[in-house]
């Protein structure tokens, strides 16, 4: 999760979230409650010894780390529920204004599916991506391109959506109240139910160091991100090669695969819109494979050194054809160091919307706390450890990749499933290709897993 907002704004978001979570009248409220008030106080001691002893900066910009987990130490023994509590865990850890350090909470037994996605368009506005079909959200009348001025009260804007969508993940929800405009109707207000489905499983204390063991196999890894199946690709007459890349958390052999198909084209259009980045090994392989030589790409910034990234090259084995990339307000991580260093390399295009300026390499430190005589649930803190300084000196934290052609979908376009960038691509590699058509190339796929928010 990455937080552009300021600190104080984003915690106060947090606050109202947790005084204003949805409801529904005659319906019993779930309890979940299995962590106490002073567990949670526990969790809260254990993240701040993480974040002092491993962030990358050891200053941490200047922000007091142990007077806002002191403050928020206070709050937790009077939080009214497990959840009012790990939202607080989370306000305290967003304090500190980083894309990359956050609270992971335990996971629940049961999962959430909201029905929608929303992605960010533009500098403000958030509108609708997809509906599932069967959702109540469906049945409500949302659709795509409709524009969500409000959630649940609170006013839905570019800055604020990944703060909003990482709330509701910490503190799930039974349903949202919704403010919505449509491109073919006024604004109007409704209320969508989510889908929860009880399931997850406890895990014993005895079994909890075999289970991390049996689950860290790299095939283990391949299934839970959906590893092979990161990539798409289309080609046009042998002259243009569209390739979707999903994620960069992928078989490196997927990514070698697609390069040496992309060698035989004197085009390449590569799709990194929605791609929230992956393994940092992967984009310097990927660049690997469309430079000829060796450069620095940036400085690796940690809380012991500064060191420069260089990539080797392939040489003449290098993909030569020119290249486009495409990204949006959900590219990010990875995907954002690709597109800048072709940027300032000036190996290729971009084009799309600015990107999400969420741009740190990150670990997760995981913890345990019991919840019964012998079950435990883990929980953890995804923290910093690197900045990356990009060659003109600058970071993309908080700032992002703003493309040589900025070209934004309208909700019109989203809602008929066009796709203007895309189209915009062909005609850079001439070839004529209408939105419509473009949006058919790679038509979206709703997530294998419940779309819990991010």
């Amino acid at each position: 999760m990455k937080i552009n907002a300021a600190p104080h704004s984003v915690v106060l978001l947090f606050v109202f979230l947790a005084i204003t979570q949805f409801s529904v009248a005659g319906e019993d409220k779930p309890k979940y409650a299995t962590v106490t008030n002073a567990q949670a106080v526990e969790m809260l001691d254990a993240i701040e010894k993480d974040i002092k002893d491993n962030y990358y900066d050891p200053k941490l910009h200047g922000f007091d780390l142990k007077a806002k987990f002191d403050e928020t130490r206070i709050k937790i023994a009077t939080a009214q529920s497990q959840d009012e509590a790990f939202l607080m865990i989370a306000a305290a850890v967003n304090a500190l204004n980083d894309s990359h350090t956050r609270f992971e909470p335990p996971t629940r037994p049961y999962t959430v599916e909201y029905g929608f996605i929303t992605e960010a368009v533009g500098d403000s506005a958030c509108y609708i991506k997809a509906v599932l079909a069967g959702s109540d959200a469906e049945a409500q009348g949302l659709k795509p391109g409709d524009q969500i001025v409000s959630i649940n009260g609170v006013p839905l804007l570019r800055e604020n959506l990944n703060s909003v969508e990482f709330a509701y993940r910490v503190f799930p929800q039974s349903g949202f109240h919704l403010v919505v405009r449509s491109t073919d109707g006024p604004q109007r207000a409704l209320t969508v139910r989510a889908q929860v489905t009880p399931g997850q499983k406890m895990i014993s204390g005895f079994d909890l160091t075999y289970w991390l063991k049996t689950h860290r196999s790299y095939d283990e890894w391949k299934k839970f991100y959906n590893m092979d199946n990161q990539s798409r690709t289309f080609d046009v007459d042998k002259k243009v090669l569209f390739w979707q890349l999903n994620s960069f958390t992928v078989d490196p052999r997927d990514l070698e695969e697609q390069a040496d198909k992309a060698r035989n084209y004197p085009f390449v259009v590569l799709d990194l819109r929605g791609n929230h980045g992956g393994f940092a090994v992967a984009v310097e392989d990927l660049l690997d494979e469309f430079s000829d030589h060796q450069s620095t790409v940036w400085t690796v910034q940690t809380r012991k050194e500064s060191k420069p990234k260089i990539v080797k090259g392939r040489g003449k084995r290098a993909v030569d054809g020119k290249l486009i990339v495409l990204i949006d307000a959900e590219s990010a991580s990875a995907a954002e160091l690709f597109a800048r260093t072709v940027q300032l390399q000036k190996r290729g295009t971009i084009l799309g919307d600015r990107s999400s300026g969420q741009v740190m390499e990150a670990e997760s430190f995981r913890h345990a706390v019991y919840i019964t005589g012998r079950d435990v649930t883990q929980y953890g803190v995804e923290i910093s450890m690197a900045n990356a300084i990009m060659p003109d000196g600058k970071s993309l934290e908080g700032v992002g990749v703003t493309p040589d052609e900025r070209i934004l979908p309208t909700p019109a376009d989203l809602a008929a499933h066009r796709d203007p960038v895309l189209a915009r691509a062909a005609a850079l590699a001439g070839v004529e290709m209408s939105p419509e058509r473009a949006g058919t190339l790679f038509p979206f796929k709703w997530p294998e897993k419940p779309h819990e928010m991010k």
